[in-house]
């Protein structure tokens, strides 16, 4: 019925215009009854359609008729001519109020999440604003952000979000702000990604900036040491505990790793090796494979190490500080 009912508007308009085509309002009220139709939340791809069907059944008619009064193909063929150009026009006219609405509407959108995330909408402001957005007040949400570019991995990131973070009931409201894609989740989102995805705790819309502070320092986190995927700080480990301690970490580095650092490419393979053994969880034979050397040659290194840092692996305070500096130094 809505096929319909456009049709038949477009085709009084493209009538009016076939039978002075001098006019040039038909544009105009085109982009006029778009805007009415935008405003009753009609979508206007339907609208386009509605043109193209237009055009088609204006030319149907005309043949029609046409070959009740024998009249020549070349006429009939420029008559069709002029129907699909304006059909053509009209449907520009269409996707350029669309256009139009995509940009206020990304643009209001992104005010709505800039203000949440920042901490200053009023809640009073919330509860007007949150039925356009489909956002519920009441509903515990997560706030997702990641580094934003033009490229087909932001775009497929996007995607997953949309798809894996919103529920039955409650979409996923994003924005691009700042060189960043910040989105409201109604749940945690699954699955992995080729980039990491700061993720902040659950909290109601009106603390979404206390998330989206968590997520920032789980994405800040997760970018110096590589890792990939939806991380939040809890699922770093100890990870986050490297913000800390410069001053000691300085100190405890000259005592450990600059004597190791000062033999050169050998002292290199020895931390290469290090690193990869702990991330190992401290198995010589993987570590072996890994770095395509033989068993023998992980443990003489290993010894090394202990021999140049006066740091044991196999105790454990020494275990534990090797990771924490080991980890700072990358």
């Amino acid at each position: 019925m809505s096929i319909e009912a456009n049709s038949l508007a477009v085709l009084r308009m493209v009538i009016g215009q076939l039978r002075d085509p001098d006019r040039t309002s038909s544009l105009d009220g085109v982009a006029a009854l778009a805007r009415e139709w935008a405003d009753q939340q009609i979508p206007l791809e339907l609208v386009a359609h509605s043109i193209q069907l237009g055009g088609r059944k204006i030319f149907a008619l005309i043949r029609e008729e046409a070959g009740a009064l024998g009249l020549p193909a070349d006429e009939v063929d420029a008559v069709q001519g002029l129907a699909w150009d304006w059909a053509t026009a009209l449907s520009a006219a269409v996707y350029s109020v669309q256009q139009e609405r995509a940009v206020v509407g990304a643009a209001r959108r992104a005010d709505f999440l800039r203000t949440l995330v920042q901490g200053t909408m009023p809640l009073s402001a919330l509860a007007a604003d949150a039925p356009r957005y489909r956002v519920d007040p009441n509903h515990l949400y997560r706030v997702a952000c990641t580094d934003w570019d033009d490229t087909a991995m932001s775009s497929d990131i996007l995607a997953a979000l949309r798809t894996n973070g919103a529920t039955t009931e409650l979409p996923v409201i994003d924005a691009v702000i700042d060189g960043q894609l910040i989105a409201l989740l109604p749940r945690r989102p699954d699955g992995t990604t080729r980039r990491p995805v700061g993720i902040g705790p659950a909290t109601l819309p009106h603390e979404a900036h206390s998330s989206y502070a968590h997520a920032c320092d789980a994405l800040a986190i997760a970018l110096e040491h590589g890792e990939l995927g939806y991380v939040d700080l809890a699922s770093l480990g100890p990870l986050p505990l490297l913000d800390s301690g410069d001053r000691a970490a300085a100190a405890l580095d000259a005592k450990h790793l600059q004597p190791l650092r000062e033999h050169g490419g050998a002292g290199s393979e020895i931390l290469a090796t290090v690193k990869a053994y702990l991330r190992l969880d401290r198995k010589v034979e993987e570590t072996a494979r890994h770095l395509h050397v033989h068993r023998n040659t992980i443990r003489y290194r290993l010894t090394r190490f202990t021999d140049l840092t006066g740091l044991d692996l196999d105790r454990t305070d020494d275990l534990v500080l090797a990771w924490w500096l080991l980890h700072r130094d990358r």
